[in-house]
């Protein structure tokens, strides 16, 4: 079966037509009434200007047959419109947000391998004049020095300033991060942007934290606020906090309201997990993983009942073993006497 590929910027141009021709029925829609006859340029037009009254009247018959159904059709262009630019920036936003973690990681990459050759040169200067003398006898019998020097070759490149920095090479559109660093190369901040150029464009802000929570001097913990402008104008700001426990708390504040959800960590990996949404409806969620840690189950209990899977707690593959209903809402009748 082949690959779905959906144009987000070809629907999202779509619309934008959509919207541009409903304008221009609109002036001739508003600007004649029932049976009044429009001109090119939106004005009614008069019998003296037409000469002839029964070609005025048919004119007239044909205007107003017309008026009914272009009225209408300004909705359904509209609701068109609406409805391919829905999806065009829900598939963009989507793809823009995967576009922007892979260019963080790109730049983490090259913030690593930076390191590394940063590392390789300051050994290079640090034993280049440096050599290793010793003691041998030579052909003729005599006791004398060598010296072996601990570097041969060619000198490395010195590298450059960290990279803070990548454009991206997905085909979203036009995608570039910038970040800062701390001392030790972690990222502390960073904004991508993806701009499709003709109208979609998607920003993320990130600011992370780090813990060392068991003290080997390398973080294990990584706290962050995510701040998101989606293509359609929303923000969406994204905060985890992790407690000294290990359980987390994952924030997502939009127009709609606040979805919160409390994740505490269990045996071998894995996680419980309350989700109260911005209606106020709870989701829990319990991953059990199984002591060989490549297999498990997820329960997942919400609104729509309860859903039972069997999988792979490592790679996230889940299978829906079962599904039970919610008990239904009945209501309460006082007794009558």
């Amino acid at each position: 079966m082949a690959d779905l590929v959906l144009d987000y910027a070809l629907l999202h141009s779509l619309a934008g037509s959509m919207r541009e021709l409903k304008s221009k029925i609109k002036t001739d829609v508003d600007a004649g009434s029932r049976r009044s006859i429009v001109s090119k340029n939106g004005t009614v037009v008069s019998s003296a200007e037409i000469g002839n009254t029964t070609l005025y009247g048919s004119l007239s018959a044909f205007f107003a047959a017309c008026h009914s159904p272009f009225n209408d059709s300004m909705e359904l262009l509209d609701k068109l419109a609406d409805t391919f630019d829905g999806i065009a920036k829900a598939f963009f936003d989507v793809d823009a947000d995967v576009a922007g973690k892979v260019d963080t990681g790109r730049l983490q990459a090259h913030i690593a391998q930076w390191q590394s050759d940063t590392a390789a040169y300051q050994h290079y200067l640090d034993i280049k004049d440096k050599s290793v003398k010793f003691q041998y006898y030579d052909e003729h019998g005599n006791l004398v020095w060598g010296e072996i020097p601990l570097w041969s070759g060619p000198a490395p490149d010195q590298p450059g300033a960290m990279p803070t920095s990548i454009d991206g090479t997905s085909t979203v559109g036009t995608n570039h991060t910038t970040a800062t660093t701390d001392a030790n190369g972690n990222i502390t901040s960073e904004t991508t942007t993806v701009d499709t150029g003709d109208g979609l464009k998607y920003t993320e802000t990130t600011n992370y934290t780090y813990k060392d929570t068991n003290g080997d001097g390398k973080p294990d913990v990584v706290d962050y606020t995510s701040t998101i402008t989606h293509s359609d104008g929303s923000t969406e700001t994204i905060t985890k906090a992790t407690q000294d426990n290990g359980t987390y708390v994952v924030t997502s504040k939009t127009s709609d309201g606040t979805t919160t959800s409390t994740v505490t960590p269990g045996a071998n990996g894995g996680t419980h997990d309350v989700t109260v949404d911005h209606d106020g409806e709870t989701t829990t969620t319990d991953i059990v993983v199984n002591d060989n840690k490549t297999s498990g189950t997820k329960t997942v209990v919400g609104p729509d009942g309860t859903d039972v899977y069997t999988g792979n707690p490592q790679t996230g593959q889940w299978t829906l073993s079962s599904h039970e209903d919610p008990e239904p809402e009945y209501e309460y009748y006082p007794p009558t006497f």
